[in-house]
């Protein structure tokens, strides 16, 4: 009313905030007026249906006198990233303008880009990821999307381009599963795709990376080295002992293998490849001395073991002694007059052992005593 208006004649004074529809469009000197100072003339927005207090009614950023479509905040369209909207004004928030399904409103609220789809570029759309129950704003966490390449999803030092030329795999930091992360395998020269390649790992309890027919998890049982085929140098894989029944971890234990003085072996066995390990025979069935025991016998299986009386009586015969299955137990095997399985009478015997070391027919000879 002219008795309380500042200027009854200023049609824009008092100033009014965006969004004022307290005055009348059919008032002449209104309808000429500019409120909003932006080119368009009060009575012209009143007609186009912008707002006369409003240089942009929309929000777009864009002022109505050089807006495409000043009601429409998605016209004209702008590239992902824009940030020249007024996320305050209604009719922007109520707007979608990339299409997504999310407002911009929404949009600007979850901190999402409202002119794209996706905002981190995963490849899954922002409204999927609010449904997902992921993160718009993180590549790293999707549902069936692709990170970004420069990306280190898995935080192993790694970015996705990275893991893609090299195999691995983006989402785990230890492909190989060896302990190690897959960046520091690259810092250290090794292959993180091969769990037995690594500085300071371990290899995976199926693995078998020395080769010798035996897994770490065995190796581990056994007490042998996961990456040494032969634990006790004496030039028979580990696992090969297991099959023979001989002592990984024993230099002086092997099936043709190489007994040495530096492995502390018996020096007989190292010079002539046998030793004899007990002349006295007390077969009580105690444990102790209840066959005649041959060192590294078994290195050799083309042997032949005789056993003699007093008389020079052949008692026992056994060809492929094996300190095993073939042993002498003080009992007749059948030889000459002596009956099968007869006990040898408490005594004085005479042996011979007879053996092929590389071509070389050798023979050790002593006697043996039995006691009972």
């Amino acid at each position: 009313p002219d008795n309380t208006d500042v200027d009854p004649l200023d049609p824009c004074s008092p100033a009014q905030a965006a969004g004022y529809t307290g005055y009348d469009a059919t008032n002449a000197i209104w309808a000429a007026a500019d409120c909003d100072a932006d080119g368009v003339t009060n009575g012209t927005e009143d007609t186009n249906g912008t707002d006369p207090y409003n240089t942009d009614t929309d929000g777009d950023g864009v002022p109505d006198n050089t807006d495409v479509d000043p009601l429409d905040p998605c016209s004209p369209a702008q590239a992902a990233g824009y940030t020249g909207y007024d996320a305050t004004n209604a009719i922007w928030a109520a707007a979608d303008c990339d299409a997504d399904g999310v407002t911009n409103g929404t949009e600007d609220t979850n901190g999402t880009d409202p002119y794209n789809t996706d905002t981190d570029g995963d490849g899954i759309s922002d409204s999927q990821e609010m449904t997902d129950g992921t993160d718009p704003l993180n590549d790293c966490d999707s549902i069936g999307g692709s990170p970004l390449g420069i990306s280190d999803c898995d935080m192993d030092g790694l970015t996705t381009d990275e893991e893609i030329a090299l195999g691995t795999d983006p989402n785990d930091p230890d492909t190989d599963g060896d302990g190690i992360l897959d960046g520091q395998e690259v810092l250290d020269g090794t292959n993180p795709l091969d769990d037995c390649d690594h500085n300071g790992g371990k290899a995976l309890p199926e693995s078998d990376c020395d080769a010798d027919g035996l897994t770490t998890a065995q190796e581990d049982a056994i007490g042998s080295d996961p990456n040494n085929a032969d634990t006790d140098g004496d030039t028979i894989p580990d696992g090969q002992e297991i099959t023979d029944g001989t002592d990984p971890l024993d230099p002086c234990d092997a099936i043709g293998g190489v007994p040495t003085l530096a492995a502390g072996c018996d020096e007989e066995v190292v010079s002539s490849g046998i030793a004899v390990a007990n002349e006295i025979l007390t077969p009580d069935n105690d444990g102790v001395n209840d066959f005649f025991r041959i060192e590294n016998i078994e290195s050799y299986p083309n042997n032949t073991v005789q056993i003699y009386n007093r008389w020079g009586v052949v008692v026992y015969e056994m060809a492929g002694y094996d300190n095993q299955s073939n042993v002498f137990r003080g009992a007749s095997n059948g030889r000459v007059t002596i009956s099968t399985d007869s006990e040898l009478p408490v005594g004085v015997y005479f042996y011979i052992i007879k053996y092929v070391n590389e071509g070389n027919h050798l023979n050790k000879a002593g006697y043996l005593y039995i006691n009972r």
